[in-house]
């Protein structure tokens, strides 16, 4: 053996023992983070559909159906729900300790003791720590078992080559492999992507056990790979013969793993029918409609090659949030070792990672989740690199003593282990309860009323109230309410669906809707997320939970709810208000509200102005403000107000005062939000929420820092290269979107680009919380200036709102004062 051939690992119970050990500790980590309950949209899906035997959204996931029903079946463990986000703690835990083996097959022969477990420790404890993998880890997901059945792939291909390297082929490692890509392929078939990958190790690290006779000298070297003459010789070998008894071997265990996608065309064979999604899989269309996704391939390869140096630079920053910067740098020192000594291996990984990241990062959905793919063997690598650094130290190292050795390793260990620690409160869901308070919120409300009402919900609202009705028996009484689900199958689907409803009883929506305002409906509030449609003119009385009846001129406040009166800082405080008008005034008559010594001067956005006001309407609207990030612990009192915007002055009440007394609101402590951000640190507070640390702007060889005063000098058809760094303040609670307008001196928008950060990539909020307190990410647009935009001076302006409310998110000054609803980088001039 020489040096560069690895040691057997797993050849003693040593390895096993470790990699249990490592699954064990982060198993634990999860379980100590893990979400007690239903969590909404996807992750509620993937709760129920395999407790009914239902079938799920494309691509169907027939392997997680499968597993996740028998999962909830044998582990009587907890409900439902938590049995459901305790399987995907399994498979992040499993990831951890596949990743542990993975460099443990790579580690150099040389290293003895506990130098040799260093490396594959480091790997697995960083993995474990990698903010998207443990995020996933926590609550209901499919995507975190097609990471884990990724990573499982790169396990047994490289366990199946190291066999070979000390001695004949064990090709059990290879048929287990063969049996888990047959599964892969029913899970997702985003997993093919990485077939070619595993083709060209296989065909590269043992050709002898495809093709007879034995065929190990055909490629020796990675210079054989470029040699085309090399190349087309081995192609053109006459007496290579296919080993077609192997060969069909692999082919009979990789259509064992297949035949879990007859659960598709059986189940909707069966009685009794499905009772959650599609019931044509018995056919071939309809099955290939499911398994292939073909409604989503609008989001496949969305960006071009001129958008390839800002997705770069997203990876980038999405990189630098998973692991820290020596862990990165050993990334690189690893492939480059590979590369040097297990050149197979080198092969695998670089063709692994980069067929992945070419797919995943010009993808818009779910990047997240495909991205934990590349991070898991980014993380092997990090591991090989550790174990080069070793490898270069060996005669120093393998002569000290044992303690000292351990005392290496543990502080490797620390990089990890001190992320952990810091992250936790912060990544922890053990707290979260909203979905499941939203269920109550519904029931609580609807159930005996006899209103014969129906609620239009969008997918993530309506997914936990199927959950209460399919799998805690939870019946909604249809004289009481009926589910619809609002899809967007027409350019005004909330407006359809209340047109075709509002005959048949009273209408409620989900959340705010804006396209029903601009129709001119009413939408009065009902307790935190419901809100009841009304036609124009609104004039049912609204009954507030706080009756005030005090007026201001033609306006008279009837009244507040205010179900919250305890929060931390940051989060956000819902303020229902009614005000009626007898007739319609003049004015544009606006509540402010003070809480302690700050002032939130609501923007217009998503309002319904006085003016518009039919006479003897309630107008009742919710005006969420916002504990700021830097308040103590204590009672703050809350006071409302009313202004003219017109004549920009404040109004007296009928009793003389400027204010009326609404209550106290309490702010307490938040262990999950520890990471507070001086607000001078900042050019932006974005609704305490998300943090604009820095903006520059490029275009025609020149450059501005925000904020600019000289202007950008620029023509007609130029781009502009924009960079935002965002930092993420508290946990967000929305899933915000972020706007870029180029706009003249009447405001209005002569260019825009308007998407989630990062194209896409890092959506602030989605199911589960996505930005963690404390992270910073760069994140790159490009606006281009029509050809026909009139020369002159203009404004670049940003901001957020909500990807389903339209509505813009509210900005901070550095006191806590809201201050608007955008941010002004500076001038713009289009010159002819």
């Amino acid at each position: 053996m020489n040096e560069t051939t690895p040691a057997k690992p797993f050849a003693n119970h040593t390895d096993l023992l470790i990699g249990l050990g490592v699954f064990v500790v982060a198993f634990a980590l999860y379980v100590a983070t893990l979400a007690p309950g239903l969590v909404f949209g996807d992750p509620a899906e993937y709760t129920f559909v395999p407790h009914i035997w239902g079938i799920a959204h494309p691509p169907g996931y027939a392997f997680q159906t499968v597993l996740g029903g028998i999962w909830q079946r044998v582990v009587p463990i907890g409900s439902i729900a938590y049995r459901a986000n305790l399987l995907s703690a399994v498979a992040g835990a499993g990831i951890a300790a596949l990743v542990y083996g993975a460099t443990r097959t790579l580690t150099p022969p040389i290293l003895k003791g506990p130098l040799a477990h260093a490396p594959g420790l480091l790997a697995g404890a960083s993995v474990a720590v990698a903010t998207d993998i443990w995020q996933h880890s926590i609550h209901a997901n499919a995507h975190i078992v097609t990471a884990l059945l990724a990573t499982l792939s790169l396990f047994l291909l490289l366990r199946w080559e190291q066999s070979g390297r000390t001695g004949e082929f064990d090709n059990r490692w290879l048929y287990a492999f063969c049996l888990v890509a047959g599964l892969s392929v029913t899970h997702h078939p985003l997993l093919v992507f990485s077939f070619p990958a595993y083709a060209a190790f296989i065909l590269v690290a043992g050709p002898e056990v495809l093709f007879q006779p034995a065929a190990r000298t055909l490629i020796t070297g990675p210079r054989d790979l470029l040699d085309r003459r090399k190349l087309i010789s081995v192609l053109r070998r006459p007496h290579l013969a296919v080993n077609w008894q192997m060969l069909l071997k692999m082919i009979g265990f990789a259509l064992l793993g297949l035949s879990v996608w007859l659960y598709l065309p059986l189940r909707a064979s069966l009685p009794p029918p499905v009772p959650f999604g599609p019931q044509n899989t018995n056919t071939l269309n309809g099955f290939l409609d499911l398994v292939l996704a073909r409604g989503l391939r609008v989001n496949l390869f969305y960006f071009g090659p001129a958008d390839q140096p800002d997705r770069l630079l997203v990876f980038w920053s999405l990189l630098r949030l998973q692991a820290s910067l020596p862990v990165i740098v050993l990334m690189g020192l690893g492939l480059g070792w590979l590369w040097s000594h297990r050149w197979q291996a080198g092969l695998l990984l670089t063709l692994f990672v980069g067929i992945n990241l070419i797919f995943i990062i010009n993808t818009i959905q779910d990047v997240m989740a495909y991205l934990m793919i590349p991070f898991a063997a980014l993380m092997i690598l990090a591991g090989a690199g550790a174990a080069a650094l070793f490898e270069r130290a060996h005669l120093p190292l393998g002569t000290a003593p044992r303690t000292l050795q351990a005392a290496i390793a543990l502080a490797l260990l620390a990089i990890p282990f001190g992320r952990g620690a810091t992250l936790a409160p912060v990544i922890s869901l053990r707290d979260y309860r909203e979905a499941e308070d939203w269920v109550e919120e519904v029931y609580t409300y609807f159930e005996g009323r006899g209103e014969r009402a129906t609620l239009l919900a969008h997918w993530e609202h309506l997914t936990p109230l199927w959950y209460a009705q399919w799998v805690e028996g939870r019946e909604l009484d249809e004289t009481d309410v009926r589910l619809v689900f609002v899809a967007t199958t027409s350019e005004r689907p909330w407006v359809d669906n209340v047109w075709a409803n509002i005959e048949d009883g009273p209408v409620y929506v989900s959340g705010y809707q804006r396209e029903l305002i601009e129709e001119g409906f009413r939408l009065r509030p009902v307790g935190r997320r419901l809100y009841r449609v009304l036609p124009a003119p609104a004039t049912e009385p609204a009954q507030m939970s706080v009756p005030l009846n005090t007026s201001v001129g033609p306006v008279t406040v009837v009244g507040i709810d205010l179900p919250v009166r305890a929060v931390a800082p940051g989060e956000a405080i819902p303020l229902t208000i009614a005000l009626y008008a007898g007739e319609t005034p003049e004015g544009i008559i606006f509540p402010y509200t003070t809480l302690g010594d700050v002032t939130f001067n609501y923007t217009t956005d998503s309002h319904w102005l006085t003016p518009w006001w039919q006479p003897g309407e309630t107008i009742v609207e919710r005006y969420d403000l916002r504990a700021p990030l830097n308040a103590s612990p204590g009672e703050y009192p809350l006071r409302l107000g009313l202004r003219d915007l017109m004549r920009n002055r404040e109004l007296t009440f009928e009793n003389g005062e400027a204010m009326v007394e609404l209550g106290t609101i309490t702010i307490v402590e938040d262990p999950a939000h520890p990471v507070r951000t001086p607000p001078e640190a900042l050019m932006a507070d974005i609704a305490h929420q998300a943090g604009l640390v820095r903006a520059s702007v490029s275009a025609s060889g020149q450059r501005r820092e925000a904020v600019w005063q000289e202007p950008l000098i620029v023509r007609p058809g130029d781009t502009l290269r924009i960079r935002l760094t965002w930092r993420a303040l508290s946990r967000p609670d929305e899933n915000w979107k972020v706007f870029i307008h180029l706009i003249d001196s009447g405001n209005q928008v002569v260019a825009q680009q308007d998407a989630p950060p990062l194209g896409g990539a890092f959506p602030t909020f989605l199911w589960f919380p996505k930005w963690v307190p404390g992270q910073t990410v760069t994140d790159p647009y490009r606006l281009t200036i029509a050809p026909d935009t009139p020369p002159g001076e203009y404004l670049i302006e940003v901001g957020m709102y909500g990807f389903m409310t339209l509505q813009r998110a509210p900005f901070f000054d550095p006191e806590g004062n809201l201050s608007g609803d955008r941010f002004i980088l500076g001038p713009v001039r289009v010159e002819p």
